[in-house]
């Protein structure tokens, strides 16, 4: 009698992240150029002013206000949906890697930053995530409410098409927790439940972060089911090639099936 699992594939035989990033671009949408000449003032919810001067497509400059500490980073910014922009950007000298969800027409604004850190001696990135207001200041912050936690996603089923090749099914069980499965290309055949983060960005847009267990990889991804796409980018130390591995991406969305089974339970009691 076999020991061997069908359709199971030992994390040995994973391929490194390098390899997975291959194409990841295609459907990715077009940058966007709006900002350009712009400066923007995020207020923290821990009073932290950071200005961002967008020079020119790809160029900015940030201060943070109350040390005078500033640099510059080359930047992609996408629209995601109109005056809603989904910016990121890589820090050198701190080794982070930014993104920054605005919503300029209702001034909120969420900035999630991945650094390094080393976990069972391996190194793993990890996220933090910072509400903020845009132009605003430390007493007019508080009037304008973050992004708020959701339960929309729940239940859902939903296919992303990354590429012609590149297919993932998600299910998302609750606020914190989703599976995600290949089904065609680089990983086909890996699947993994992992921690996650989601919240409801406008009507039918939301942010989803997640933390892979096996792989050293966070994800901040805007999933828009209006529009039916979405729009992210992943970043980890690769351990196989040893170095930074960042990459932004887009992906075609199909809702495949909606479940309510909390609800089902709670009618049998």
């Amino acid at each position: 009698m076999s020991n061997e699992t069908p359709g199971y594939i030992p994390v040995s035989e994973w391929p490194d992240l390098e390899a997975l990033a291959v194409g990841y671009g295609e459907h990715l949408m077009s940058e966007s150029n709006k900002l350009n000449g712009k400066r923007l003032v995020l207020t923290f919810n821990d009073g932290t002013r950071i200005a961002h001067q967008f020079s020119d497509d790809n160029t900015l400059k940030w201060e943070i206000l109350e040390s005078a500490q500033s640099g510059k980073a080359e930047y992609k910014a996408l629209e995601v949906r109109p005056a809603i922009f989904f910016i990121d950007f890589y820090k050198p000298d701190h080794e982070e890697q930014v993104t920054l969800i605005l919503n300029t027409s209702t001034g909120q604004a969420i900035a999630g930053i991945s650094g390094f850190h080393t976990k069972d001696n391996q190194k793993r990135t990890r996220t933090k995530f910072s509400h903020a207001s845009i132009d605003g200041d430390s007493d007019s912050s508080n009037t304008i409410a973050p992004f708020q936690p959701t339960q929309d996603l729940i239940g859902k089923h939903i296919l992303y098409r990354y590429t012609p090749r590149d297919a993932y099914e998600h299910i998302y069980h609750n606020q914190g927790t989703f599976t995600w499965h290949c089904l065609s290309g680089t990983e086909k055949g890996l699947a993994d439940t992992e921690p996650c983060k989601m919240l409801k960005v406008a009507k039918k847009l939301y942010l989803l972060f997640w933390s892979e267990k096996i792989m050293p990889v966070e994800s901040i991804v805007m999933v828009d089911l209006e529009r039916m796409r979405s729009t992210g980018r992943f970043f980890c130390w690769d351990p196989k090639p040893k170095r930074r591995v960042q990459m932004l991406f887009g992906s075609y969305a199909t809702v495949l099936a909606e479940t309510d089974a909390a609800g089902v339970v709670a009618s049998k009691m």
